[in-house]
């Protein structure tokens, strides 16, 4: 089953990483460089995380099928019904370019990352209110 408790202590931490994300969004593009853009780095590598951590808890306390990668957790939560496939694709999405600034596998283009922090918002945002509605109503 479940556990909202847990759940709820890993969206109070995606909370606070959205918070400070929002703060380096609303900075114009040239001041986000150097320091601002690893903070920004970092803190969408464990906005991710906890996102995929949240995942694999629902997927694994569910008894649904197991992912065959991070990626595939928000499949299998699409395939639940607990997210919409839109959000669901670009939370795939963000899985991937977690997995590119854990292990670098390319250069990051910080100005693309600082472009795309509104809408990123905007999704951690919906993928919250899903999850943590799903918790709450110990549906599995």
């Amino acid at each position: 089953m479940v556990d909202p408790g847990r759940v709820r202590r890993l969206l109070e931490d995606l909370a606070d990483y959205r918070g400070r994300l929002a703060t380096l969004s609303e900075l114009p593009t040239a001041d986000y460089r150097g320091y601002r853009a690893f903070a920004g780095r970092y803190l969408v590598q464990v906005s991710a995380q906890v996102c995929i951590d949240i995942a694999n808890h629902m997927i694994s306390s569910s008894g649904w099928r197991t992912p065959a990668d991070f990626r595939d957790a928000f499949t299998v939560l699409e395939e639940a019904g607990v997210i919409e496939g839109e959000l669901a694709e670009r939370m795939r999405a963000l899985a991937g370019l977690r997995n590119r600034l854990v292990h670098v596998y390319e250069a990051v283009d910080d100005r693309i990352v600082h472009e795309s922090l509104d809408e990123g918002l905007r999704d951690l945002s919906s993928f919250s209110q899903a999850v943590a509605k799903l918790a709450e109503s110990g549906r599995r």
